[in-house]
Formats: C-alpha cells, structure tokens, sequence
C-alpha cells in the first residue's frame, strides 16, 4: 500500500514517527531492528477511510478487550528506526482491532499486507489497554534501547526500584521533568506477557520503566514526549556514569533544592 492512502492527519503522524525515529537511530538507541513503537490514532481513522471487511481477522497475542476496535500504528516486525524514513509502508502497519479484542485487521502498511507487528507487541497492547481504560492522556508507547540506561542496570549498587537517585543527582531538568520518576523491572523475557504485566503496574502514575539489561519503555501525549521523556533519562543516566567513572559520587540534591525546583 501507498502513504497518499493516508487522510491528512494520519499522513502527518507517520512524518511525525518518521522524524522521531531518526532521532532516535542518530541517538544510538536502536542497533539493528532493536527498538519499537506504537501510537494510538483511533481518532484520527474513519470508518470511509478503511471500510470492514469479510476477511477473518489476525489473531493478537493477548487479548485486548479495552482496545476493541480501535487504531494503531506500530512498528512492524523486523524494521530498522533508520529505515522508517525512507520507507514507512514497509516500517509501520496501521491495524485496527477487531470488536472482541482477539484480533486485528492491517489496514495500511507491512509491505503491502505481508508485515507483521514487533515481537514485543504484548507490552504495547498491555500498555495501551492501561492507558485507555484509565482514559489517560497518552497514546505513545515507545520501547528503545539507550546505551547508558542499559549500563547502569548492570551495576547493582545503583539499580534503585524508582532510580530516583539519578534524577535527584545528575540533572535538575529531569528531576523537574520526570518529578514522578521511574519505574525499574527486573529481567524478564522480552515481549513477554510477565514483562508487559510488571511495566503496567510500574507504569501507575509514571510515563517510563527501565527494563533491567534490556532497554526503557516510555509513554507520551505524542511521539515527540515520548522521546523526551527517554532522552532526558538517558541524559541523567550518562551524567551519572561519568561521575562515577571519574571517581566522584553523584551528590543527591537536598529537600530545599527540590522544593525550589517545584518538587
């Protein structure tokens, strides 16, 4: 399929996913095909621009009964952040759930209807279900791999459960920003349903969870908050560890500090 088969809109969100995802392989947070996305555009699809079908539906790995029928777009898979630019009929899917939740239908995209989802498809479909029926903001679910993040995740004497620690220490903007903080899950298997399960209950009140040796899942109103949520903590985790590789231990800013940021 083609992108001129996009309404305005939809045609403005894939720019939009285009451009973050450069960002995000210039930012080294996606060797190889590592890495996914997914966004929520159930308001911006119509019913006269995909009519329903006969076809039988693709069955989801879980069943999203908070998602039915509603839009996504997501990344398909096997695709490389760096190749969405070029080609995002070929890097993205659009895919609409299916009334019961059980399945979905590819409306645009995945190579002309030979792509599939990421592998990690259960987080985002977890997460998105989280988000909806909490009727939350957020309609970004973004899953990369920032190399300082991974890093601090290794040393154990740093791996917080809410890795307030670094924000309280290597950044004031993330602290100001991210003044909710961070969830931390352990190592589980990637894409996992057990995987998707903790990130959502890390994800009450918070738009990011660290994944131990993996990666950061973060959330956001667009694809560009997602990002920032993730560059920021990605910054304070770089900071952080050129502290402690210099030999200094990061400071912690004190209860007057963070009540002058707001905190």
């Amino acid at each position: 399929m083609d992108t001129t088969e996009l309404n305005a809109e939809l045609q403005r969100m894939v720019d939009d996913i285009s451009d973050v995802s450069q960002y995000i392989w210039e930012s080294g947070w996606s060797a190889a095909n590592g890495g996914n996305l997914s966004v929520d555009v159930t308001d911006t699809v119509t019913e006269g621009d995909f009519p329903s079908t006969d076809a039988t539906p693709l069955a989801l790995p879980v069943v999203a009964p908070a998602l039915a029928g509603r839009s996504l777009f997501v990344t398909a898979s096997g695709s490389r952040f760096r190749d969405v630019r070029r080609n995002p009929a070929k890097s993205l899917l659009l895919v609409r759930v299916s009334g019961d939740g059980s399945g979905y239908d590819v409306l645009w995209g995945g190579d002309g209807g030979s792509g599939k989802p990421t592998l990690e498809f259960i987080p985002h479909l977890k997460v998105h279900e989280h988000l909806r029926s909490r009727e939350l903001p957020q309609r970004v679910v973004l899953h990369t791999h920032p190399v300082h993040l991974i890093a601090m995740t290794h040393l154990p004497e740093y791996r917080n459960p809410d890795f307030e620690r670094v924000l309280q220490t290597s950044q004031t903007t993330a602290r100001v920003f991210l003044g909710e903080g961070v969830g931390m899950a352990k190592y589980m298997v990637m894409g996992s349903e057990q995987l998707a399960d903790r990130t959502v209950d890390l994800l009450r009140g918070r738009r990011a969870v660290i994944w131990e040796r993996h990666g950061c899942l973060a959330i956001g109103r667009d694809v560009f908050e997602a990002f920032d949520v993730t560059d920021l903590l990605e910054k304070a985790a770089q900071v952080f560890l050129i502290c402690v590789t210099s030999g200094y231990e990061p400071k912690r800013m004190s209860p007057d500090e963070i009540t002058a940021l707001g905190g």
